[in-house]
């Protein structure tokens, strides 16, 4: 009986995501959009990082091709560290001849370049492309260029903790999620809040930036405070499109930087409603229908809370 009524829940809920989803038409769409959002977010002061989510058959050479043309747009951009690029490896299928002229392009650019997180099985060859990449451009473990680079570190996975001990061995950056995709293993997970505490405790002042990426608030103000507390360098990191204004509020009060993640695609609808089908409290938290505006107006709503 109990199993019934969590299926005909999840029914519902269904229906009622899918049903939002015809009227979401925010997100940046292509290429274009997604610069105009990051060029309108510079113009207030706000950096940003961009990243594609791409689909399954796309052209991992266009998306090459498009990773070069925004760093060359934000070429000036590098001054006070503005922008940044942010891949998914599995879309170049973790080849590093196709991500070698996209780190060439940024770094001549003085842009830095992020690795996404995936599927946890996934995560050895992120780490290992991410390493080859390093040698390649002969930046040294803990080296002046490092910072450049950066990791997700997704805190609902227990082999983060170890991850965490190669990002300070190598001095990048990390960005710390709790994460979207779990294991496949139950005992590989661990509470996402804690070990979101844990990889912070560990990271700060081992590191040269965290970026707190949450709208988790009360989450979000312990790891900003557990930061400042040693004197860490961090971000209030916040996916655009997402309600922001008690997290813009939360980055005000305590004097943090913020930074917008600005995804890209024409699946961000899908990506859209299979993260709310894997969160559904989500769809009580208060300004959701933020979620539904044009990015126009999502931006003019970020620029009023300056």
């Amino acid at each position: 009986m109990e199993q019934l009524k969590r299926t005909t829940t999840y029914r519902q809920l269904k229906r009622l995501v899918y049903g939002l989803g015809k009227f979401y038409s925010g997100g940046p769409r292509n290429l274009s959009e997604g610069i105009d959002a990051c060029r309108a977010l510079h113009d207030c002061g706000i950096p940003s990082t961009l990243g594609k989510f791409n689909e399954v058959g796309d052209d991992p050479e266009q998306i090459v091709r498009e990773c070069q043309m925004a760093s060359d747009v934000f070429r000036n951009a590098a001054k006070g560290d503005l922008f940044y690029l942010s891949l998914k490896p599995p879309a170049f299928d973790f080849n590093i001849e196709l991500i070698t002229p996209i780190v060439a392009t940024a770094l001549a650019n003085g842009q830095g370049v992020h690795f996404d997180a995936h599927e946890h099985v996934l995560a050895d060859p992120t780490i290992q492309l991410l390493e080859q990449v390093i040698d390649r451009f002969a930046l040294p473990d803990n080296g002046s260029e490092s910072w450049k680079f950066s990791l997700v570190l997704p805190t609902r996975w227990k082999r983060s903790i170890e991850d965490a001990e190669w990002v300070i061995k190598k001095g990048v950056r990390a960005r710390l999620v709790k994460g979207e995709f779990k294991s496949l293993d139950p005992s590989e997970e661990m509470n996402p809040g804690k070990g979101f505490l844990t990889l912070v405790d560990r990271l700060v002042g081992h590191v040269p930036e965290i970026a707190v990426a949450t709208h988790d608030y009360v989450l979000a103000r312990e790891a900003i405070t557990r930061c400042k507390d040693v004197g860490c360098l961090l971000q209030l990191e916040l996916l655009f499109g997402m309600p922001v204004g008690n997290m813009m509020a939360l980055a005000r009060e305590m004097k943090v930087p913020v930074r917008f993640y600005v995804p890209y695609g024409e699946n961000l609808l899908i990506y859209g409603m299979r993260h709310f089908l894997a969160n559904p409290y989500k769809l009580l938290r208060p300004g959701l229908l933020e979620v539904f505006a044009s990015h126009e107006d999502k931006l003019a709503k970020i620029a009023k809370s300056l």
